[in-house]
């Protein structure tokens, strides 16, 4: 990766952070969804720049991993924005893992699936597309294992990944946090100036949202 295209997205993402601090700082949750609503904005912006800073190391194999952890969030920050029931279902989750910790015995089909979750949270393509892309980037199947582990038909370790590849994920990376970003804010409230800037950094990550 050229040295420009690094201090490029390191400034991209200074500008972000900056604007999300801005915002965060003037946060006032009155009830459990606008809470939940903060702490999903806030995982889904951290595992981006986590994402960010594997790729930046050249860490490839690991950052659809994360990634894909970062749009499961996005997706339930959706939920919860769309629809005010949605805590009962995340807080139904936990109540559920931490019932099989105990040793209990309890029905995980009880629980939404993860494609219902993405019609609710109005993300049905991104299921199939997106979605399934990170899926099969973060199992160990032969196509990873050809893309991320070998050159040629020689296995390769810590060798540097495709440029445009570490483009496209920091692209998405971006774009992900500044689309949640924005609309936790809108649903929040009286932050006009700041997804006002997040939208030109949304546009300027290539892709006008994420995918």
């Amino acid at each position: 990766m050229r040295t420009s295209e690094v201090h490029l997205n390191n400034r991209v993402w200074d500008d972000l952070n900056t604007i999300r601090l801005d915002a965060f700082s003037n946060i006032f949750h009155g009830n459990k969804q606008e809470k939940y609503v903060a702490l999903l904005m806030t995982r889904v912006s951290e595992l981006c720049h986590d994402t960010l800073l594997l790729l930046k190391e050249g860490r490839i194999a690991s950052a659809p991993i994360v990634l894909r952890s970062s749009l499961e969030s996005y997706v339930d920050l959706m939920c919860i924005i769309n629809d005010i029931n949605y805590v009962d279902e995340m807080n139904k989750s936990f109540d559920f893992h931490k019932a099989k910790v105990k040793g209990d015995k309890v029905n995980f089909r009880e629980l939404m699936p993860i494609s219902k979750k993405f019609k609710l949270a109005g993300e049905a393509e991104t299921y199939n597309g997106f979605y399934a892309y990170l899926c099969r980037s973060s199992h160990g199947n032969l196509e990873m294992l050809i893309n991320f582990h070998s050159v040629g038909e020689n296995i390769s370790i810590g060798h540097k990944p495709n440029v445009q590849e570490v483009n496209n994920l920091e692209n998405q990376a971006v774009a992900l946090a500044a689309t949640a970003l924005i609309e936790g804010l809108k649903f929040l409230g009286e932050f006009e100036s700041q997804i006002g800037k997040l939208e030109i950094i949304q546009e300027c990550a290539g892709n006008g949202k994420y995918a």
